[in-house]
């Protein structure tokens, strides 16, 4: 179970699953609204939402790390390594306000760019992992998998329907992959 049986255990699960469904819903009504004007740089709205979805992403990973979701060895390492990866892609949205679009950030903050898609690939093998592990049942099982394929599913519905599809689906994709886990956790 990815919710602790001790009441701060149950409490916390309830936390992360809240912050989880808010951040979800925050960011794919922000990736909507803001639509294909991210193409044309830094937009306010979706990077403000796309903090929230980050700070969401955390506190479910924590708690699927506390709970040992993914097993006590080799799968103990996927959700640490996304404890460090998610952080430098809340700082990359905190750094990227005062530019006007991506191309304009400096190297370093380019490099720290790369947290995002990392972090996204990293969701995909915690999905696995957690599926893998066995110690989920239910919907907690297999949704961290299909919500760690929103990444690959996007980038296809870019590659297939364009910026315009590719939004929609994003957003469809995460409310029913990572808002629907938030609220069976916030549910326990």
């Amino acid at each position: 179970m990815i919710t602790h049986s001790t009441s701060a255990g149950v409490e916390g699960g309830r936390l992360a699953g809240a912050l989880l469904s808010t951040g979800a819903a925050a960011w794919a009504v922000g990736t909507v609204v803001v639509g294909e004007k991210i193409q044309e740089g830094v937009q306010t709205l979706d990077t403000v939402t796309g903090m929230m979805f980050v700070a969401g992403v955390w506190a479910f990973v924590w708690r699927v790390w506390t709970a040992r979701a993914t097993g006590e060895r080799l799968g103990r390492v996927v959700p640490f390594g996304l404890l460090v990866l998610l952080p430098a892609a809340f700082l990359l949205n905190v750094l990227s306000f005062g530019y006007a679009t991506h191309d304009a950030f400096p190297l370093w903050l380019q490099v720290l760019d790369a947290a995002w898609p990392l972090s996204m690939l990293g969701m995909l093998a915690l999905g696995i992992t957690i599926a893998a592990a066995g110690r989920v049942e239910g919907p907690l099982r297999w949704l961290p998998l299909a919500a760690g394929l929103w990444f690959p599913v996007t980038m296809a519905a870019q590659i297939l329907g364009g910026p315009a599809v590719s939004t929609y689906v994003s957003a469809a994709w995460l409310i029913g992959t990572y808002g629907v886990i938030g609220l069976l956790m916030a549910r326990r």
